[in-house]
């Protein structure tokens, strides 16, 4: 377990320019974290290389075409498939992990036994298969590097989920569900299918980071600096109760595997390899909302804002905006009363524990989370307006302005972005 290290002070800005470049290893989409750490970059006037994960066509992997190159807008983009993990990789056999799996319904799954040891050489075979797409990836980058200046590579792979239809269905279940559509996230956690899901989320979200330090050993054998960070996820200190306090979403099931990716960071540390990993608040895209209520852990950072500073023109912009989204016999004051009556009820203060995360779900939690999740978006005007857009844009801004110039000067593995330097780094730098 890392030791909780957040960052407190806004980091000076690091003199970075356009003979510095930063490498994306993954790919770049529509509001999502990395894009904060890539306008910080332009913003500099550093290069930027682009990456793809590829596209899949009857199971097989393949580059991008040069018209779904055109429409990313990204250049120069290295074309060499990063799609990782191996769920659809075959054993000796010719069975994948997904194939185990076709045909069960819903009602079966506490029965399935899988066959573990196709299941371990497929893994063998699709990390085999990973390297070799990384080592040319590698090739295709040193030919955009000149040498000069410094080298930091964004590490943004996560997920890992097995692309069978029988694996969906149930997540939904473990979390959304709640009174009788409640499923217990360690019962899951224990079966087959949740045991393959842990061993797909890791190589996914963590061994993927290693793959990458150990197949650019060339590029810091060439160059003179090369720093790698990643994004991570362990709970998020938010303004509770007129203090910052640490919390966190559950069921994090993917937090066994953010865990490994923070001690791949480390080990690189002992090594002498500058990668750090950066666990970020809570936002809601596409990809999150599959986790029920994650966007509550959003709202308490407007409080932030006035917390460190009210007078701000940023802050008032922000909280004329959120107000404008509040149904009109609503007021921001009342959607606050909502969240403090969550926050500061015993059972949630007392639920989420950082020696014990990632937590399990509980039917109770699972109740509470949703009913005050509804509450607050019946306030919006809007379920498709509602504020959690603007103050998602806040945090993937602030960290991807952190991130790329704290690395540089950071000794340590693992780093905390909270919801008080976020408010910071936005209001010193005006980014929002």
């Amino acid at each position: 377990m890392s030791s909780f290290n957040p960052i407190r002070l806004r980091p000076k800005d690091t003199v970075l320019n356009e003979k510095d470049t930063l490498i994306i290893f993954g790919e770049v989409f529509e509001r999502g974290y990395v894009n904060g750490l890539i306008q910080e970059a332009q913003n500099k006037n550093m290069k930027i290389i682009y990456s793809t994960v590829g596209r899949r066509e009857k199971d097989k992997l393949r580059p991008l075409t040069p018209e779904e190159i055109d429409q990313k807008n990204q250049s120069p983009i290295m074309d060499t498939p990063l799609e990782t993990g191996f769920d659809l990789s075959p054993s000796k056999s010719g069975n994948t992990p997904v194939d185990q799996l076709q045909g069960i319904k819903l009602s079966q799954w506490k029965d399935v036994h899988l066959d573990w040891e196709q299941i371990q050489q497929s893994q063998n075979q699709g990390l085999e298969d990973f390297k070799s797409r990384v080592k040319t990836w590698v090739n295709e980058v040193e030919k955009h590097l000149t040498g000069e200046g410094k080298v930091i590579i964004a590490h943004t792979m996560a997920g890992g989920v097995p692309r069978a239809k029988i694996v969906m269905p149930l997540l939904n279940r473990i979390f959304k569900g709640y009174d009788e559509r409640y499923q217990s996230s360690l019962e899951f956690w224990n079966s087959d299918i949740g045991k393959l899901c842990d061993k797909s989320f890791e190589d996914v979200t963590a061994h993927s980071f290693q793959v990458l330090l150990d197949e650019t050993q060339s590029l810091r054998d060439s160059q003179q600096e090369v720093y790698y960070l990643a994004y991570g996820y362990h709970g998020t200190e938010l303004l509770i109760d007129e203090k910052y306090q640490w919390q966190s979403y559950s069921p994090y099931l993917q937090g066994f595997a953010k865990k490994e990716l923070e001690n791949i960071a480390s080990k690189a540390r002992s090594k002498n390899i500058a990668a750090t990993v950066y666990n970020c608040p809570e936002i809601l895209t596409n990809s999150s909302s599959i986790f029920l209520g994650i966007e509550v852990a959003l709202y308490p950072l407007l409080k932030a804002f006035k917390n460190e500073g009210e007078n701000h023109s940023v802050t008032k912009k922000l909280w004329q905006m959120c107000e404008s989204r509040i149904k009109d016999e609503y007021k921001l004051s009342d959607l606050f009363q909502r969240l403090d009556a969550y926050y500061n009820d015993e059972f949630v203060k007392n639920y989420p524990k950082y020696e014990t995360w990632p937590q399990h779900n509980d039917p109770k939690q699972m109740k509470m989370m949703r009913e005050t999740s509804t509450d607050i978006v019946n306030m919006h005007k809007d379920s498709k307006n509602m504020l959690t857009s603007e103050l998602s844009e806040c945090v993937f801004l602030a960290s991807g302005y952190l991130m790329l110039n704290e690395v540089i000067e950071t000794p340590d593995a693992v780093r905390w972005i909270g919801h008080d330097i976020v408010a910071k780094s936005v209001l010193e730098k005006e980014l929002f």
